[in-house]
């Protein structure tokens, strides 16, 4: 069994990015804290991961709930004092949850709400929990927060403008949060990924010849792969990043280099 009763909490634990990081960190012998939110039928799915990853020998918890509700921080804190957790390593928010359309003409126009509610999940969400987490005493000295943004909050792609700018206000948000919560020891990172073949891809763009594109522009030929950036995660955790803070690191093979 683990001794290392160091926790990370991933938010959005069984989607790509952060299922792959849940595996990765569970390989260094991290303990995992998993906040998801998966219909009844994806939950079997989840589990079923989630059993792999409690066979190598680490403490795994999940908790299904969205993670935009006050329900999501009780019910956190409630697990985190049973279990007897008091401090976090890291903090991973893997939350995707936004809006794909335009403001004007599309399949989908967007209306405020579906601003708001992008911004919500994928910006202020970040504040809110980094905030809870520090305000609560659970980051310690040389605690670790990561995000993730995207090519879309400097260029502009196809139905993405919600998210575009909900990953905008990210990137300026882990600035601030850097500088303030530097004081305390914590660093505040950003990775900037490659185009992923996820669900959220497959809403922006159904037609295959966007997948295509993206794989001839990228120099290596591939999409980025989840275990790609949970690797970078793994470092960004690790002492060894301990003077890194408030930077957007792009994880893309090259792909971003070059124009669409």
């Amino acid at each position: 069994m683990n001794t290392n009763k160091e926790f990370i909490l991933i938010i959005g634990g069984s989607g790509s990015i952060g299922l792959a990081c849940a595996k990765m960190l569970a390989k260094k012998k991290y303990n995992l804290v998993l906040i998801h939110r998966d219909s009844r039928s994806m939950q079997k799915l989840s589990q079923v991961e989630f059993d792999k990853i409690r066979n190598s020998g680490i403490e795994l918890y999940n908790i299904n709930v969205n993670a935009n509700t006050d329900e999501a921080f009780i019910k956190l804190k409630e697990l985190l004092s049973e279990k007897n957790i008091n401090s976090i390593k890291a903090f991973i928010h893997a939350y995707a949850d936004a809006n794909i359309g335009s403001v004007l003409e599309s399949e989908k126009e967007l209306s405020a709400d579906d601003f708001i509610h992008s911004f919500n999940s994928m910006a202020l969400s970040f504040v809110t929990w980094s905030k809870w987490l520090k305000q609560n005493n659970y980051l310690q000295n040389f605690s670790k927060i990561i995000g993730f943004t995207s090519e879309g909050s400097f260029r502009v792609l196809n139905n993405y403008v919600a998210v575009g700018m909900a990953k905008s206000a990210l990137e300026s948000a882990c600035k601030y949060l850097a500088i303030e919560f530097a004081p305390y020891g914590i660093n505040v990172n950003l990775i900037n990924s490659g185009i992923i073949f996820s669900k959220s891809v497959e809403l922006m763009e159904r037609q295959k010849p966007f997948i295509e594109k993206a794989i001839k522009r990228n120099p290596f030929k591939r999409l980025t792969e989840p275990s790609d950036i949970a690797k970078v995660v793994s470092f960004l955790i690790s002492d060894d990043a301990n003077w890194i803070t408030g930077q957007k690191i792009t994880v893309d093979g090259g792909e971003q280099l070059l124009s669409l």
